[in-house]
């Protein structure tokens, strides 16, 4: 049922409205729910909305957030430099990744669970950590 879903969602490069798509969820929910937000931060902005919202939702629901390792983002962040450029460039994805953690921390303390993984890791991470919540009796 996910996959087919996910089929159907079109690609835009609209903003994501983290606000109104989690409040509408809250609000639709009647009990306890595991809520699985796939998503990546693209700013600071987008993500502080975001943060504000999710504080909300753990107080009742179990929250994980899925997100891709930015493998590119991090190979430029370590390549050595040898221009300048190259620099430039290195302390722009290191930028770029310590604010991402800095979001994830923030997630980390309201109460939501994130999983940070490879492509190919993704959904057998996802699938672990629902095992897990179910061996903590989380859900």
């Amino acid at each position: 049922m996910i996959q087919k879903r996910a089929v159907e969602i079109d690609y835009s490069n609209e903003e994501t409205n983290f606000t109104l798509a989690l409040t509408t969820l809250a609000a639709r929910l009647d009990r306890r729910s595991l809520v699985i937000i796939f998503t990546d931060f693209v700013d600071p902005i987008s993500a502080e909305l975001m943060l504000r919202t999710v504080g909300r939702l753990t107080e009742r629901h179990l929250v994980l957030f899925m997100m891709i390792r930015d493998v590119e983002l991090e190979s430029l962040a370590d390549m050595p430099p040898s221009s300048g450029e190259d620099v430039a460039r290195a302390v722009v994805a290191g930028g770029l990744l310590r604010e991402r953690q800095v979001v994830i921390g923030r997630l980390r303390l309201l109460g939501a669970h994130v999983i940070e993984a490879d492509h190919q890791r993704l959904g057998p991470a996802l699938v672990e950590r629902y095992l897990q919540f179910k061996r903590e009796d989380l859900l």
